[in-house]
């Protein structure tokens, strides 16, 4: 268990960027509305600036303040890592479309969109978004398995409705990409009815495409549930070997051994609750060998 937990000085400047990034979000949506941009344009705009260079310092911190402790890996190839790793890339549009701006370019929807990326950032300091990457790490195969299977009745679906429906309404199914919308809706259960079939062959089998498409959505929700219960499975039990290994130590829990369990605890991301009850249950087992 290398990871240190943040120190209270890391901890106050992380709330300080959750505000920062939370409050910046919240202002960019707010510019459009076209009654709050007016009123409070010099507002928002001094909230952008302040944030976007609060973000590029961040960055820069990051970029240079990375230091390889391992003998194998260079300072610059962890910088490297950094630039092209998916939150460096979000780190690095949370300030650039603002210094774009600054130095001419109009502000469009598309930047903006690229400035609100900066939500991402707020996955770096909750452990339920690690327990999620964790999780989706563990299962990539089997949700590997479960897009393609999707895919694979979406052709399918795509094809059959087209083949039922492309010579009553060759608007909506004159091809097998325009029949694709309606796989898509109609396999993820969303329903718009916008387009839907109308000869009997076409209902039957949007019947049966229907009835598959509640199974393929629940199949990657299954998944990652059941992901998500293995992993909290094996912290607690990572939790649990720390803790015997240090009450075998000198057979009991020092306040430094408390420390080190509660670093432990937060790295792991179990509730004071759950590490509480754990510890207790160890105790127990160990007095009733005693």
């Amino acid at each position: 268990m290398a990871m240190k937990s943040p120190s209270t000085f890391q901890k106050i400047i992380n709330i300080i960027l959750i505000i920062v990034i939370i409050s910046s979000s919240i202002c960019l949506v707010f510019t459009t509305e076209p009654s709050l941009a007016q009123r409070f344009s010099a507002l928002f705009w001094y909230i952008e600036a302040i944030s976007s260079f609060i973000f590029f310092f961040e960055y820069l911190v990051r970029l240079f303040g990375t230091k390889s402790s391992h003998p194998f890996t260079s300072t610059i190839e962890l910088r490297i890592r950094y630039l092209l790793s998916p939150l460096g890339i979000v780190d690095l549009f949370s300030f650039l479309p603002f210094f774009l701006v600054l130095f001419g370019w109009s502000q469009t929807p598309q930047l903006m969109l690229l400035q609100l990326l900066r939500l991402f950032k707020l996955t770096r300091y909750s452990m339920a978004f690690h327990l999620l990457a964790d999780v989706l790490r563990d299962e990539a195969e089997s949700l590997m398995v479960s897009v393609v299977l999707m895919f694979i009745i979406l052709i399918f679906a795509s094809v059959g409705i087209y083949i039922f429906e492309h010579d009553v309404q060759p608007e909506a199914f004159g091809s097998i990409p325009k029949a694709m919308w309606w796989a898509i809706v109609t396999l993820t259960t969303v329903g718009y009815g916008d387009v839907t079939p109308v000869t009997v062959q076409g209902k039957v089998f949007a019947t049966f495409i229907t009835i598959a498409g509640v199974g393929l959505v629940s199949l990657p929700a299954g998944i990652i549930a059941s992901g998500f219960t293995e992993q909290l499975r094996l912290r607690r039990e990572r939790f649990q070997m720390e803790v015997e290994t240090l009450i075998k130590r000198d057979g009991r829990l020092s306040a430094k051994d408390m420390e080190q369990l509660e670093e432990d605890r937060q790295e792991l991301g179990l509730t004071r609750d759950n590490a509480r009850l754990i510890i207790d249950q160890v105790e127990k087992k160990e007095a009733r060998k005693a």
